[in-house]
């Protein structure tokens, strides 16, 4: 802690002799110690270094960050145009009422696009999703890829 003043070390050390000197002396002047000729005192001195690890975690973020852009494939341009183009209908798909990739609820009559597993995506989402990975989001299902 004292390090984060600012303060050079031989200023640090100063100070903390001052201390220990004037908690020696106010001893030293308290009438319950008048009888004593030895004083004792115990200082406990811990040093801690801090350890500044931002660096390694910028590192380290920059590199899974490039790696998993590397790893990103579009899907091939054929396999984006056969998508199945769907009338959104809440009767047909259960439970699964919005696009997973903005999660905004489908509208009942609204068009989207149906992945070869099966799952529904508002088409400007699910193209554009396919133009960086050729993975479905959902299940992971692999698309053609160029």
């Amino acid at each position: 802690m004292l390090s984060l003043t600012g303060l050079p070390p031989e200023s640090i050390e100063g100070t903390v002799s001052d201390h220990v000197f004037r908690y020696g002396w106010r001893m030293e002047r308290n009438p319950m110690n008048l009888d004593y000729k030895v004083l004792t005192m115990a200082i406990n001195i811990t040093v801690v270094t801090l350890y500044d690890d931002r660096q390694e975690i910028d590192r380290a973020i920059s590199e899974s960050t490039s790696s998993a852009m590397t790893r990103f494939t579009p899907a091939s341009k054929d396999a984006i145009q056969r998508l199945k183009k769907v009338r959104f209908n809440h009767l047909d798909h259960d439970d699964r009422c919005k696009c997973m990739i903005c999660l905004e609820e489908f509208s009942i009559g609204v068009e989207t696009m149906r992945m070869p597993c099966g799952h529904l995506y508002h088409g400007e989402c699910i193209v554009k999703w396919l133009e960086t990975s050729h993975v479905c989001p959902l299940c992971r299902y692999e698309m053609p890829c160029d």
